[in-house]
């Protein structure tokens, strides 16, 4: 028997264990990229948020939300800070 065999209808590679052929998947996660905000997020889904996490996690797709969420929070913080500096006369 081969170790690996590709299907051409669905475009899939399988490869050989023991008597069965399994799919050869790969997630396509994100590099994590995030900061303080992304932790912080992370440390609360964990704590508040299991089954979400867990999900995100498994379908890799958590490291694209912790980054989406860190740079969106960065930003927030930063146009507050340039209102309150307007604010204060600080320009």
């Amino acid at each position: 028997m081969k170790k690996q065999i590709y299907d051409e209808k669905n475009g899939m590679s399988y490869t050989l264990h023991g008597d069965y052929y399994l799919p050869d998947l790969v997630l396509r996660e994100e590099e994590p990229t995030y900061g303080k905000y992304g932790m912080l997020r992370k440390q609360f889904l964990k704590e508040h948020r299991s089954a979400r996490y867990q999900y995100m996690l498994l379908t890799g797709k958590l490291n694209e939300h912790l980054n989406q969420i860190d740079q969106e929070a960065r930003e927030q913080v930063e146009m507050l800070m340039k209102q309150m500096a307007e604010k204060k006369g600080c320009n």
